[in-house]
């Protein structure tokens, strides 16, 4: 089975992840009551299943409880005849204040995500490429100054809302909220082959999905509330400061400094990318070149795009514009799907799974099939990818299919 925290593969009688040690038991240790996934104790005894520390194994083999030494373990017998020897619990240590903000939004998946990378020691500084993603309130001061501050902290607090789940839907992480603005990094602790891409998306869903609460805003307290993003990507040293691994997850670097530079220099309701973050996502989106504008600590005024939205046909981002290659050793597997496609044209229907690693030809393989087949065919192409970042998300497949299968029609 694979880990549910670090998805490494385990073999079917281990309890605890060979590379985590998460707990992979199915039944628990002390009642082998059957436990429900991802249960934070068992639903007969009441056992505590988390953290894993308060395991250990037996030398017959079996899983026991830990004694801790703030709280000492106490036999199951004497926790029955005996219940006031139960220790009197511990108070928790106190959170920062804006933890509970973000935990509001934090999706569960996420957050084991970000706590195996803690526990790989992925969260210490390090040299990386990030996006890195600047969003703020427009005209704050001003709107502020007329405001009460408790009336103001409901508004932007309100108004963080819309800021932070976008950037956790696509699996970011809120390293920083600076009084009416957030800053979010793309590829620390946790990387994607696309995070570029998955910035933008979230700067979009942001200054789209903030639009209702504009309009509640200005009808309460008469305040006209948008936001702006700029977004680079770029080489940075990022490390863990603190404990906090959300709010003290920190970046240096000049390619931060450039993305605070696109966010001030963005109109209200945009999205601003520099360079970098330009000629990794261009194929996907429709920009509008903004030329190049001055930017402070900079000798030479910087290029800025503008991202409109996603393109309805978006152009593929591997290999080289203009260029292309015969394609070689894929003969027989060509003949194989093309086979396939006989058969659906007459009416036998079939599923493909094609399979293997990543860059090996998969997608070349499917273009070719189609172009062959392209002339003097009665098929009907239709295209749906799933992004990784839509992996928790299980009815955006069917909801874009339906919406293809409408444009057919």
């Amino acid at each position: 089975m694979n880990c549910p925290v670090c998805q490494t593969p385990n073999p079917e009688d281990h309890n605890f992840c060979l590379h985590c040690g998460t707990l992979l038991a199915q039944r628990c240790p002390r009642c082998s009551f059957e436990l429900v996934r991802e249960a934070n104790f068992c639903g007969s005894c009441g056992l505590a299943l988390t953290p894993r520390a308060q395991f250990l194994w037996r030398p017959d083999g079996e899983l026991s409880q830990q004694s801790r030494p703030t709280q000492p373990s106490i036999p199951d017998e004497e926790i029955v005849s005996k219940p006031d020897a139960l220790p009197p619990p511990q108070s928790p240590s106190p959170a920062p204040s804006s933890q509970p903000l973000l935990d509001q939004y934090s999706p569960k998946e996420l957050m084991s995500k970000l706590e195996a990378a803690r526990a790989r020691g992925r969260m210490v500084g390090e040299r990386r490429i990030v996006t890195m993603l600047f969003c703020d309130v427009t005209d704050s001061t001003e709107a502020a100054q007329n405001l009460d501050p408790e009336e103001w902290t409901e508004i932007i607090n309100g108004a963080f809302e819309y800021m932070i789940k976008p950037v956790y839907r696509y699996e970011g992480i809120v390293a920083r909220l600076m009084g009416d603005g957030i800053l979010a990094f793309f590829g620390a602790p946790i990387a994607h082959e696309d995070d570029p891409q998955r910035a933008v998306y979230a700067g979009l869903d942001i200054a789209s999905g903030i639009a209702p609460y504009r309009a509640r805003v200005e009808q309460q307290w008469g305040i006209d509330l948008n936001v702006r993003i700029g977004i680079n990507t770029g080489l940075v040293v990022v490390g863990a400061v603190g404990t906090d691994m959300r709010l003290e997850y920190t970046a240096m670097g000049d390619a931060i400094n450039l993305a605070a530079r696109m966010e001030q220099t963005a109109l209200p309701g945009t999205v601003q990318i520099a360079p970098d973050t330009y000629k990794l996502v261009a194929p996907l989106f429709d920009i509008e070149a903004l030329g190049d504008i001055e930017v402070k600590g900079k000798d030479q005024p910087v290029p800025a795009y503008r991202v409109l939205g996603r393109k309805s046909a978006p152009q593929r981002l591997r290999g080289i514009e203009g260029l292309e290659a015969a394609l070689v050793g894929r003969s027989e597997e060509l003949a194989r799907l093309a086979s396939v496609l006989d058969g659906l044209e007459n009416g036998i229907g079939r599923i493909v799974c094609l399979l293997g690693g990543a860059g090996l030809g998969k997608s070349r393989l499917i273009r070719e099939l189609k172009a062959t087949r392209a002339k003097d065919s009665v098929i009907d192409w239709l295209e749906i990818s799933s992004p990784s970042y839509e992996n928790y998300q299980p009815y955006a497949l069917v909801q874009r299919l339906i919406r293809s299968l409408s444009d057919l029609s």
